[in-house]
């Protein structure tokens, strides 16, 4: 049901990877179960386009280290990865992703904000004191209070409602080639990252200097696109997760000086 050859050829255009074959059977196999359970006839013919979009739909879920063949070269003396692999784009795996503009503790306060926004209502503190249109116009006394702020819906969006957003500064990431790795961090915001991304996500990398001697990677909006993802295996390393390992060192350290 999978063309094997021709899905692995195109994944290669579109990415520049190589699936494992061991992986693409598996994945192969995966999908063919699931056609089956859908009714669709094993001798159902899927045009090459539908069968790599869905092989890309499971791609995306996986680790890179069991799905694809590294690509990315490095120094033979360094052992770093200075510059890109030649093409349209490489596929590569966020493994790592923080805003480093941004203090961790008040990363923190704004993860709670947005938590107790999102379950119970309360208005952050930093958010503008929304007209009470059960008041007749008054604005409401207590901002902070549940019984005054019911969750937020559509509708108050709609009405002017404004989420609490977690700040974007400056991210740093680390991205895999599920061998060698790459530190990048952002020139400018990028619209499409978000230091709330999974571990795991699936970007397209399609160019960008290397700053020396830090070999850092520079990404703007134009050389980096954010295909998503959620491998199995990283969905505990959230960013409430990940912040609590990074503020937990940052009191151990602490209290041994």
């Amino acid at each position: 049901m999978i063309d094997r050859r021709g899905v692995t050829a195109d994944i290669r255009k579109r990415y520049n990877v190589v699936l494992r074959p061991e992986w693409l059977d598996r994945c192969a196999d995966h999908i063919k179960a699931e056609l089956e359970r859908q009714n669709v006839s094993a001798t159902h013919t899927l045009h090459l386009e539908a069968q790599t979009r869905l092989v890309i739909e499971q791609l995306l879920h996986s680790d890179i280290s069991e799905s694809c063949f590294p690509t990315l070269i490095t120094d033979g003396n360094s052992n770093q990865v200075s510059k890109l692999p030649d093409g349209s784009g490489v596929l590569l795996q966020i493994q790592e992703i923080m805003d480093v503009g941004v203090s961790k503790h008040a990363m923190w306060e704004a993860i709670r904000e947005k938590e107790d926004f999102e379950q119970r209502g309360i208005r952050p503190s930093y958010l503008p004191v929304l007209e009470d249109e059960d008041n007749n116009g008054v604005f409401a006394a207590n901002t902070q209070s549940t019984a005054a702020q019911p969750p937020a819906t559509e509708a108050s969006e709609a009405q002017g409602e404004r989420k609490p957003k977690i700040p974007h500064s400056m991210l740093k990431l680390v991205l895999s080639d599920g061998c060698s790795r790459i530190h990048a961090i952002e020139q400018t915001p990028i619209p499409q990252l978000s230091v709330e991304l999974p571990v795991g996500t699936k970007v397209v990398v399609r160019s960008g200097k290397f700053l020396q001697p830090t070999n850092i990677l520079c990404l703007d909006a134009q050389n980096i696109q954010v295909l998503g993802g959620t491998p199995a295996q990283y969905q505990q390393f959230t960013l409430r997760s990940r912040l609590e390992g990074a503020l937990r060192v940052e009191r151990t350290a602490a209290a041994a000086r």
